[in-house]
């Protein structure tokens, strides 16, 4: 009796012993439902049988295998890229800078304003072409000469780009580069060199000294409309002269389009006036057939 019992159970021991080593055991880890999606490195096609589309915690369409559960991004569910709002040639600018002549109002001695225009690519891109006049006749307050510049060209040609392009074009803010070049001439006049104790005061002068300059502008600036196709705008300008002529007297204090070489940034203020090109067509709203008048 004992035998046949002590027999039952090494069998029973055993046959469980034999049923665990069969059995496999695969750890799951629950993914965090703020955590991307998977996307495996799939080489052969996927049984269409085995996907199933369902939603995630955050909202968000995912594909899942039901047979490894790894997930899927379906390239069509993908948000499409911000299209562009306004046609490619929408509109033309032209402004004046007032800011020299304003300054000029309030006692500045060297400036005289220009004249630009910039045509507009999908309201985002803007081309940039101005012409200009400077002049300088200035006697500084801590020096002994009067340094003066007669009338001269400017030109700058660059590009801004325009951060709200899909938004109302009557309000911008832009940043831009531009090159500017300059030829002119410059002279210093009545120059007081003191020759010491013993010596006596002499004076001379340089005339129609010739020059040419290039420099960078780097800008940030805002546009609002006022009325109608009438707008204003700031400009704040970083500026480095990038190259020039070398002259055995110095550089000159002043460059047209430029200013004077006393601080790396200045300020812009114009007043615009757009032309439409091709405005951007507005949905026209029509009468339902069949609903009651007064509606």
């Amino acid at each position: 009796m004992s035998r046949s019992i002590l027999a039952l159970i090494t069998v029973l021991v055993l046959s469980v012993f034999s049923v665990n080593a069969q059995r496999r055991v695969t750890p799951v880890t629950p993914r965090d439902p703020g955590a991307a999606p998977v996307i495996p490195d799939v080489k052969k096609p996927i049984d269409p049988s085995r996907l199933v589309t369902t939603t995630d915690a955050q909202g968000n369409t995912v594909t899942v295998d039901t047979v490894t559960g790894l997930e899927y991004v379906d390239s069509t569910l993908l948000k499409a890229p911000p299209k562009m709002e306004y046609p490619l040639l929408h509109e033309v600018v032209a402004g004046v800078n007032v800011w020299d002549p304003l300054m000029r109002a309030l006692g500045q001695k060297y400036g005289l304003g220009d004249v630009w225009g910039e045509l507009s690519l999908h309201n985002r891109y803007f081309p940039f072409f101005a012409i200009g006049l400077g002049n300088c006749n200035d006697t500084p307050a801590d020096k002994n000469y009067t340094f003066k510049t007669p009338i001269a060209p400017y030109f700058k040609l660059g590009a801004s780009y325009n951060f709200l392009y899909n938004s109302n074009p009557d309000y911008k803010l832009q940043m831009g580069l531009r090159y500017g070049f300059s030829t002119y001439k410059w002279s210093v006049l009545d120059a007081t060199v003191d020759e010491g104790y013993w010596g006596e005061p002499s004076r001379f002068s340089l005339n129609d000294l010739s020059h040419t300059a290039g420099y960078l502008e780097v800008t940030f600036g805002i546009k609002v409309n006022i009325a109608g196709n009438f707008s204003a705008g700031w400009t704040l300008v970083y500026h480095s002269v990038l190259h020039e002529s070398k002259s055995p007297y110095g550089q000159p204090m002043y460059i047209p389009g430029y200013g004077k070489r006393n601080g790396a940034f200045t300020a812009n203020f114009s007043v615009m006036y757009t032309i439409p090109i091709n405005k951007k067509p507005v949905a026209e709203v029509t009468e339902e057939k069949g609903a009651p008048s007064g509606y």
